[in-house]
């Protein structure tokens, strides 16, 4: 073996050992920050869920106290078809939602494209692309997501059947990612995104947010293993502002006693000023973003040349709702050189709905909970043509009481 002169030696040594410190640095970096994050069911509430803990019972969620509930719609079947443990899995174009660090695996241009058939007739479409650079080591992308809500009949206490009157509403969120192998055994990305929402008529509110996570991957038993951290939707609060929210007022009614006319402060003190008519504006709360910070751990139990079996799983630490976990498994097989096909299962449990009959008061909470609430499958095919492919996924997941989700995920890279 051919010797290294000292000199080069040392220098080599001690930029790796610069390289190493600085991994180490980021990794503890970005482990702090979820760390933080964890802390957001400890803190003073505002906006509408500081009023709820009276009540709710201990453990369940605040699920509609939360803005841009949307950001929680999982975008990319694959991941969705292993029950959303897809964190430590993630190296194509849907990292960019799940784990932005997982772009750091990808080898050419991705372009991804998932419309998901949501509850209560809803459509969300959500749109990225990624493209590597620095021969690889940097890979930088964008993305934009849209919620569709069909328009609505306006419902009130007097009115619960409809007023008769319509109002839309709608979210969208976009930006940018960048993903960067720190060496062959680590990886971090991060998301950088402005979030939007428009309500009834042009009552909104925005915020910026940031995703970021780091993997680590290597060999256990002769296998890959990899370990994953991520923080979705870390960043400001909404508070909800817009014209619909200005509205006129005349002047003060003195106690309910209306006066005939104006008067001279000086022959009666009860005169009211002459005083035309003012705008007032309604203040709403400020909402958090629902947060959730994601530790995951996947495994590959068979490889061989046709064929790649892994599990996985993640514990999820929310904002919104108690903590849940995850649990997942995908095969991949290569039908050919140019095809290969794949099957996925996963388990999404969650703890933030009554399982009991009725309450104390003798409410019916409309049985127990459906028993696969949670449970997701799905497969997807590849097709390359040189370093070229196409790709197409589905996935189904249950939602227990409610009507469950279909997504479709069409991929490209070039």
């Amino acid at each position: 073996m051919a010797k290294i002169p000292h000199q080069f030696g040392g220098k080599m040594l001690k930029k790796m050992a610069i390289c190493n410190l600085l991994a180490i640095w980021i990794l503890l970096s970005f482990a702090t920050v979820p760390l933080f994050g964890q802390g957001v069911s400890a803190q003073d509430y505002t906006g509408l869920d500081k009023y709820l803990g009276e009540g709710i019972p201990q453990g369940f969620s605040f699920v509609g106290a939360r803005a841009a509930e949307f950001l929680t719609i999982p975008v990319g079947a694959r991941g969705i078809g292993m029950g959303g443990a897809f964190s430590a899995v993630c190296d194509d174009i849907s990292s960019i939602w799940w784990n932005p660090a997982g772009l750091g695996f990808l080898q050419n241009s991705e372009v991804m494209l998932t419309v998901v058939d949501y509850t209560m007739n809803l459509t969300y479409s959500y749109a990225a692309c990624a493209v590597p650079v620095m021969d690889g080591r940097l890979v930088v992308g964008g993305f934009f997501g849209y919620l569709d809500i069909p328009q609505m009949e306006i419902t009130t206490v007097e009115n619960p059947n409809g007023t008769g009157n319509n109002f839309e509403a709608y979210d969208f969120q976009m930006g940018g990612s960048l993903a960067y192998n720190l060496s062959d055994r680590f990886t971090a990305g991060l998301n950088l995104k402005y979030v939007h929402q428009d309500v009834f008529s042009n009552i909104s509110g925005s915020a910026f947010a940031m995703d970021a996570g780091g993997i680590y991957h290597t060999e256990f038993m002769d296998r890959g293993i990899k370990i994953a951290f991520a923080i979705q939707n870390l960043g400001t609060n909404i508070t909800m502002q817009g014209p619909n929210l200005i509205y006129e007022v005349g002047p003060e009614d003195r106690g309910g006693i209306l006066p005939t006319g104006y008067e001279n402060y000086g022959s009666n003190v009860y005169a009211v000023s002459k005083r035309g008519t003012r705008q007032v504006k309604y203040l709403t709360h400020a909402y958090r973003l629902p947060t959730i910070v994601k530790l995951g751990l996947s495994y590959n139990l068979f490889t061989s040349d046709k064929t790649n079996w892994l599990v996985s799983g993640e514990l999820w630490r929310n904002s919104n709702m108690p903590t849940s976990y995850t649990a997942g498994t995908e095969v991949i097989y290569n039908v050919s050189p140019y095809l290969n096909a794949g099957l996925r299962f996963g388990w999404h449990i969650q703890k933030d709905e009554f399982t009991t009959g009725s309450d104390d008061f003798g409410y019916d909470y409309l049985g127990d909970d459906p028993t696969l609430r949670g449970i997701s499958f799905g497969g997807g095919i590849k097709r390359t043509f040189g370093s070229k492919f196409i790709e197409f996924n589905y996935a189904y997941q249950n939602k227990g009481r409610l009507s469950a989700d279909n997504f479709f995920t069409f991929k490209f890279g070039f």
